[in-house]
């Protein structure tokens, strides 16, 4: 590095030590010396369209591959713009890192009413990071960023801040990036609380395995925990495809439903690995009745006691923690082979499916078909996502993802561009309501510059679906839910995407495939009353 190397290049080249290639972003004047590091650094850029589509393509760059990105926006209101994209990453445990801007130091906290001032930007990014910090000189940047990956890789992940102060950004400096110490294993379990883990199932007569993310790392062996307890299998959303779909002991994605709270509540022993067990989990209430005794498995410390205090509480990473528990536990014959298959039970509540659920169950399967087996679908806040958090076949971990936690509006297109950014070999689908679409529709302008063959599937059902349905069921009056849409094929062809409408099942199934193979994305208008079907037989009308 040069004597005139400044802060910003110096910034960028510890983000490239440390195994960041991508940054998205959109360059503004309070963030060029970033800039001038990106330029010679060998890092990828992707530019956005809006600074909060920089945070939601991060957030999936990281969910599908597993890999860090990063986020670079201004000062003031490109900050605030990707703050609804770090809170969802913060809720849903998933890893970023944003870099932001902000005025000159000598005006900090001083309102001198500077271009984007804000009274106090630090507590603004503290309030959804893990880490939040502001460096006052290089030396800073480099401590903070050690700080920052060590929390990103030993502990829970969520996103962290670092913001640079536009003078300092110029500055320039001597320091030499440098990669960071490898800090080694997450927090390991304490054999005496494996211990009374197993003592505890083995005395079991209905134990049950709720999981969720954090053992998206750990489905081999929470596979064989269940097989040898021979008990029942719940995941959360963001645990679908940790069992196959048609395992014996698997009840799916289906802690919304009465019958699968009714199981919960009568097991003696439950075992919850990588969940926070939120109400965003199961959607009818703040608590799960939880009768049988606790066992609870998370890297968070803190999670071990909440309001579901663990009467076995195991701190330490999932999959670690989940070889030593099935080191030590006995093979046995119980409440699932004598019960039966998790699959009766599943096939019970999709007869309770009123006929638009049943219309949007057989739109899933056909988006399921045209997805190869290692493909994963991004979906947005809409009532065929809804279903298909319980519904869409998952095989394997990290096939279909979510915004959960925090619920913002417009996260599958740009976290569906991330993910495809990541991983390009891989079919990657964007699953939109016609509504939610809109809050980040710009970004196909993105996927068409960078080419990425991806289906954009929008379901359009021509209002604010869940909302209108809820205020019918609450007799009160439909008030901003029906609203005039675009006609989004025309739309997206504006933009230089390709676009179709998908009339039926079938048709469906076709246009996605179609589109995996097509260079540049794809819009898919999948219109819900083209998928309804007969309210007696089930059967999808043609």
């Amino acid at each position: 590095m040069s004597v005139n190397s400044t802060v910003g290049c110096y910034l960028v080249e510890l983000l490239a030590a440390n195994g960041i290639e991508t940054v998205f972003g959109i360059p503004g004047v309070h963030t060029l010396e970033l800039y001038r590091g990106l330029a010679t650094a060998g890092m990828s850029h992707v530019l956005v369209r809006h600074e909060q589509n920089a945070g939601f393509a991060a957030d999936g760059y990281a969910r599908a591959s597993g890999r860090l990105a990063a986020a670079f926006v201004i000062s003031g209101p490109g900050m605030t713009n990707a703050l609804t994209a770090v809170a969802q990453a913060y809720s849903d445990s998933t890893p970023l890192i944003m870099v932001a801007s902000a005025p000159v130091r000598a005006s900090l906290s001083k309102g001198w009413g500077v271009l984007h001032e804000l009274p106090d930007q630090l507590a603004l990014g503290a309030g959804v990071t893990a880490l939040a910090r502001t460096a006052f000189s290089a030396e800073d940047v480099r401590d903070h960023l050690r700080a920052m990956f060590a929390a990103l890789r030993t502990g829970r992940p969520r996103p962290v801040y670092l913001q640079i102060p536009l003078d300092l950004l110029a500055e320039p400096t001597r320091l030499k990036a440098e990669r960071f110490a490898d800090l080694g294993a997450r927090p390991q379990p304490q054999r005496e609380a494996i211990a009374r883990a197993v003592a505890t199932l083995a005395a079991a007569q209905r134990p049950l395995v709720i999981a969720g993310g954090g053992a998206r790392e750990a489905a081999d062996p929470l596979r064989r925990l269940v097989e040898r307890l021979d008990g029942y299998f719940v995941s959360t959303t963001a645990g679908k495809g940790l069992l196959p779909e048609d395992h014996p002991a698997h009840l799916g994605a289906s802690l919304p439903f009465r019958q699968t709270q009714s199981i919960i509540a009568s097991a003696d022993v439950i075992v919850a690995v990588g969940t926070e067990l939120a109400e965003t989990d199961f959607y009818t209430g703040t608590r799960l009745s939880l009768n049988g005794q606790l066992i609870r498995i998370d890297i968070d410390r803190a999670k071990l006691a909440d309001h579901y205090g663990a009467q076995v509480p195991v701190w330490g990473d999932a999959r670690a923690s989940l070889e030593a528990i099935v080191a030590d536990l006995a093979q046995r014959r119980g409440w699932r082979s004598e019960v039966g298959s998790g699959a009766a039970h599943r096939t019970a509540i999709e007869h309770t499916l009123d006929a638009p659920s049943r219309a949007r169950l057989n739109a899933l399967r056909a988006i399921r078909a045209a997805v190869p087996p290692d493909g994963v679908v991004f979906s947005d806040q809409t009532q065929i996502a809804y279903l298909g958090n319980y519904a869409y076949p998952a095989d394997r971990p990290g096939s279909w993802f979510h915004p959960c936690g925090y619920g913002a509006l417009g996260f599958a297109l740009p976290a569906a561009i991330g993910a495809k950014i990541a991983q390009p070999e891989r079919a990657v689908v964007a699953l939109a309501g016609d509504f939610g679409v809109q809050f980040t529709l710009q970004e196909l302008m993105s996927a068409v510059e960078l080419q990425l063959s991806l289906p954009v599937v929008v379901w359009n059902n021509e209002a604010l679906g869940q909302i209108r349905d809820d205020m019918q069921a609450a007799e009160i009056p439909l008030l901003g839910v029906i609203a005039r849409n675009p006609d989004f094929c025309a739309l997206a062809r504006a933009f230089g995407a390709a676009a179709v409408r998908a009339a039926g099942l079938v048709a469906l199934t076709d246009a996605i495939r179609d589109a995996l193979r097509r260079p540049g994305p794809t819009l898919i208008e999948a219109v819900e009353a083209d998928f309804a079907v007969d309210a007696a037989s089930g059967a999808a009308a043609r």
